[in-house]
């Protein structure tokens, strides 16, 4: 049985324990390509003449920072969020107890979200420009920038810079966000491909005595991979420049594709996707965000999983013998976190299939996969 701890920072402050007393319930939602939020219920009380003692406001003003760390099993502490106080929210009644103040928690993306600009930059490599974007926020350390190499004559950047940001990163098929820093009051700015690697996390398991899911919905689009088509006029040389990619050219999660005997749906690359002189990567990433077709919801049983559960993350799910056990996507995740429980609420995407059979019930029960 795992056991759970948390801390939180006010700023680069530590948390004291009284007001770790004063927080009932956290609950933090993370997704890939949006902005991470907690929210942190605090009780509230009168003192003996009748005030409000320690409103939140004066205990974490608006854009202060709040960071919240999680241990499982006498682990690491694993950040879940570092951001800004964007918002409150009380509820005042007028018997013992009933009195509690949320605040809303948002990662630094809430920072690069608050002003719209036009500015253009000159013979920048869109990576580049990510380093430059990350730059410009104090709290945010470019951490992760993945190279890119067409280097255009002129890039304009219309909104805010987290916009920017994205708007360069899906034109590359890649992501752009912000993970929770290594100490208070940072984060890291991730400008990056999609996880190629192997699975870091501990299995999940549905079945079995190694079992830690305590339910799992699993659902099947089968509409959803596509063939995409794109073409692109080249302005050094006026050409017309075309692309063509299929689902089944993807990197696969699994033996199969997620469509074994269809070719797919033939959709056209909307023109305003296409930023750069070719195509291709605009239509490798409108292909490759189409091809999870698989989806899973599950519940982790509290207290039987020892690792804490993060989007852009692959992890590994055995259901017996069934072709949805294999690797996956981990695309979004809700920790909900009181004094005595933790709880991990997730979802996660594949874009292929396992051979049938490939692990029957008595492997998942041994974790063999």
């Amino acid at each position: 049985m795992a056991t759970t701890a948390f801390r939180a920072f006010f700023g680069t402050r530590p948390a004291t324990v009284e007001e770790l007393a004063r927080i009932e319930e956290v609950v933090v939602d993370q997704e890939i390509d949006m902005i991470w939020e907690a929210r942190v219920k605090l009780t509230m009380c009168l003192d003996d003449s009748g005030s409000w003692r320690s409103p939140v406001a004066g205990l974490a003003p608006p854009f202060s920072r709040f960071r919240l760390e999680l241990q499982l099993n006498g682990g690491a502490f694993v950040p879940l969020i570092d951001g800004t106080i964007a918002g409150y929210e009380t509820a005042l009644g007028g018997s013992p107890g009933t009195s509690t103040a949320q605040m809303l928690v948002r990662d630094d993306t809430v920072l690069m979200n608050r002003e719209e600009q036009v500015e253009v930059f000159r013979d920048k490599t869109d990576s580049e420009l990510a380093t430059i974007v990350f730059d410009a926020f104090p709290t945010v350390v470019p951490s992760v920038i993945s190279p890119t190499t067409e280097r255009p004559p002129a890039t304009v950047r219309r909104g805010t810079a987290i916009r920017f940001l994205r708007d360069l990163a899906r034109a590359n098929g890649m992501h752009a966000y912000v993970l929770p820093g290594p100490t208070p009051g940072t984060s890291l700015g991730q400008f990056r491909d999609p996880d190629s690697g192997p699975p870091v996390l501990p299995p999940l398991v549905l079945l079995g005595e190694r079992r830690n899911l305590l339910e799992a919905t699993f659902t099947e689009d089968s509409e959803g991979p596509e063939r995409t088509r794109g073409a692109s006029l080249r302005i050094s040389d006026q050409q017309v420049v075309q692309a063509s990619t299929s689902f089944r050219d993807q990197a696969l999660m699994g033996a199969l594709p997620a469509l074994s005997d269809n070719p797919g749906a033939l959709r056209e690359l909307p023109p305003d996707e296409v930023r750069r002189e070719t195509p291709d990567a605009a239509a490798t990433a409108q292909t490759r965000a189409a091809a999870y077709g698989h989806r899973v919801r599950a519940r982790v049983m509290s207290g039987c999983y020892s690792a804490v559960l993060s989007p852009y993350q692959k992890v590994t799910l055995r259901a017996g013998d069934l072709p949805q056990s294999g690797d996956w996507l981990i695309w979004s995740v809700r920790h909900r976190i009181t004094p005595d429980q933790h709880t991990q609420d997730f979802t996660a995407r594949r874009n292929a299939l396992s051979e049938p059979g490939s692990a029957g019930p008595l492997a998942a029960a041994a974790g063999v996969f």
